[in-house]
């Protein structure tokens, strides 16, 4: 039975690859991955259609129960078996139910930003405060759309595509607690996984995608250190323990940890975001104050180290100036959850290799790039870790589109004529990953 043999018929018709190719007329095979592209987009409108009603209702880590349960509808309709994994967390399984199997990946949630793009009114969010503002809601419609394909050509996979529909990639490690709740043990068990995410960035102009081997995105984590001084009247100063210039001292002294502390070969980042101290009354100063920010680095030694600098400098340079410090690395956020530390996102070799030898036979090429790392974090690093794996970019700038705002920016906007190419790429990965493993490419 060949996959995607169907598409030589009609293609709004259901037939079986069976019938499809019975008089001998048709050459295609699980590698025949022009085909691939062109009934990805066949389905392009539909993605487009669920992109959009994700996008209206935005929904933060660990709360994506309507964007759950729009996955669970459409896969419903599409005759799709699935269950919950760290709910709202979906997992779909396509195929034969046995080995080889392959996981596809998507991310659900939103962030806490207000949406302020181009597009018409009636399409941007219409939850206040939350956005979109990095495209889960495209990658979920995208892994929607695979499955719609893979689905459709069940019957040939000799093997089993694993949907993994993930919530809390902003900040809660929702990947490593669908590991731990379940996807890891999963019967047959999984052999690699591959993700996407939309790049809206010049390097990657839409109509491209890149990846490399090695270490794609860097490991991040967060702090929070909160000082103690003696406040006291603004005209005493010396009768009171600054916590403001110990603050600022502390911010200062941060800095020495990459710039002074780290080989410069070895990237990395310490990035102090928030300073809080004192009222609104300009004459009091305050007793507290409280730093927030982040680190990040491409080696994950380098960012285990960079905890204890951290502290270091904290509690050194508070004491220098009488004040106390006390450093946190699970920083609580408004929301009550906790702000989880990711290690790098590392894409195995050979997994990278399938997926740019997927990416040249569908689109040229011209169209792969080999990227460079790049500093900001991601939690599918845990599959990575369990799996050979690979997180690919899609490329989304596009100027004509308006898309040419950065990920995380209220004035984000994802080209959404990108997305069946996304598809395709979900797609292809998988049946190739079935068919021929990680052959030398």
């Amino acid at each position: 039975m060949l996959l995607f043999a169907a598409i030589c018929a009609a293609s709004h018709v259901t037939v079986s690859a069976d019938e499809a190719c019975r008089d001998g007329t048709c050459a295609s095979n699980l590698n025949d991955l022009r085909k691939v592209l062109t009934v990805s987009e066949d389905v392009a409108d539909y993605v487009v259609r669920m992109r959009r009603e994700l996008h209206l209702q935005p929904e933060l880590m660990w709360t994506e129960t309507k964007t759950s349960a729009l996955v669970k509808r459409e896969l419903t309709a599409f005759g799709v078996s699935f269950e919950e994994v760290s709910s709202p967390g979906v997992v779909a399984t396509i195929g034969s139910g046995s080995a080889p199997v392959v996981a596809l990946r998507a991310d659900l949630d939103a962030l806490p930003v207000t949406e302020e793009s181009d597009i018409p009114a009636e399409r941007r969010s219409q939850v206040p405060g939350k956005m979109h503002a990095c495209g889960h809601d495209g990658h979920t419609a995208m892994l929607l759309g695979a499955a719609k394909v893979l689905k459709s050509v069940e019957g040939s996979l000799r093997g089993t595509v694993r949907l993994v529909f993930q919530p809390a990639e902003e900040g809660g490690a929702g990947a490593r607690r669908m590991l731990e709740d379940g996807l890891r043990a999963m019967k047959p068990p999984i052999e690699s996984s591959f993700a996407l995410h939309n790049w809206p960035y010049p390097e990657t102009p839409s109509g491209t995608v890149g990846t490399r081997s090695g270490t794609i995105m860097a490991g991040s984590g967060a702090f929070e250190i909160y000082l103690r001084g003696a406040g006291g009247h603004a005209a005493v100063p010396h009768k009171n323990v600054d916590v403001v210039v110990c603050g600022g001292a502390v911010v200062m002294a941060m800095q020495t940890i990459v710039s002074r502390l780290t080989d410069p070969l070895d990237s990395a980042l310490v990035t102090v975001t928030v300073f809080d101290a004192g009222g609104d009354a300009d004459n009091v100063m305050a007793d507290t104050a409280r730093l927030m920010g982040q680190f990040h680095a491409v080696n994950k030694r380098t960012l285990e180290w960079i905890h204890g600098a951290i502290v270091k400098e904290a509690t050194g340079t508070a004491k220098a100036h009488g004040c106390e410090a006390a450093v946190t690395f699970t920083p609580v956020l408004p929301d009550g959850n906790v702000r989880e530390e990711y290690p790098p996102t590392v894409n195995d070799v050979k997994a990278a290799a399938l997926a740019s030898s997927v990416a040249t036979g569908m689109f040229g090429a011209e169209a792969v790039l080999d990227v460079a790392p790049v500093m900001p974090a991601e939690d599918f690093s845990f599959f990575a870790e369990e799996w050979p794996s690979t997180m690919m970019w899609l490329g989304a700038y596009n100027v004509t589109a308006g898309a040419t705002w950065p990920l995380h920016s209220g004035r984000y906007v994802l080209d959404e004529s990108v997305l069946y190419r996304g598809v395709a790429m979900h797609v292809g990965y998988a049946t190739e990953f079935i068919a021929k493993g990680f052959d030398e490419r």
